[in-house]
């Protein structure tokens, strides 16, 4: 998991946010219990180098949210950091850089986001984290087979357009490709 978690962070940082969410909620099921993981999902992993890196990736993670009082809810302190970073290179996209198709797909998603944060039994914090939060909604009702109406999917699609163009503003700002001097 280790490295699907890697991959991630470096090609989309919002699947990564979106993953990390995943893990944290399946130790939350397991209880933060290492072994049961390494019983069912770690045991479906061929290669014993993955496997072990993927366990001990576990426990670092599980040790990480008991420190950061993350065992119910909320998350783990890198996850707060790349959410910060995100919302300061959303900042940077709409008032310094003025990238038009950014600033179309974020304008876009804007209303939604704010009728989800809304919705939402708990409020989050900012854009960033609210349209992260609704897409990881939607996914939970898609893979628990919950019925979706249209006007949703097409909400989720307005606000994941918005997560990758902004996931595509943070690769090219690690890689050096933002231009940040307009």
């Amino acid at each position: 998991m280790y490295h699907i978690a890697a991959q991630k962070k470096r090609e989309n940082i919002a699947e990564y946010l979106i993953f990390m969410w995943q893990m944290e909620d399946l130790l939350r099921g397991v209880d933060f219990d290492v072994e049961k993981l390494n019983n069912t999902i770690l045991a479906a992993i061929d290669d014993d180098d993955k496997r072990a890196n993927s366990k001990k990736w576990f426990q670092k993670l599980a040790m990480e949210m008991r420190s950061d009082k993350a065992e119910v809810s909320g998350h783990h302190r890198e996850t707060y950091e790349v959410l910060s970073e995100l919302h300061l290179l959303q900042n940077t996209m709409l008032t310094v850089i003025n990238d038009e198709r950014f600033r179309t797909s974020y304008f876009a998603a804007k209303p939604l986001i704010d009728e989800f944060r809304l919705k939402a039994d708990k409020i989050p914090k900012g854009d960033v984290e609210t349209a992260l939060t609704a897409t990881y909604g939607f996914l939970t009702l898609r893979l628990a087979g919950k019925k979706i109406s249209e006007e949703t999917s097409a909400a989720v699609r307005i606000i994941t357009e918005y997560l990758a163009q902004l996931a595509a503003a943070y690769r090219d700002l690690h890689a050096g490709r933002l231009p940040l001097n307009n």
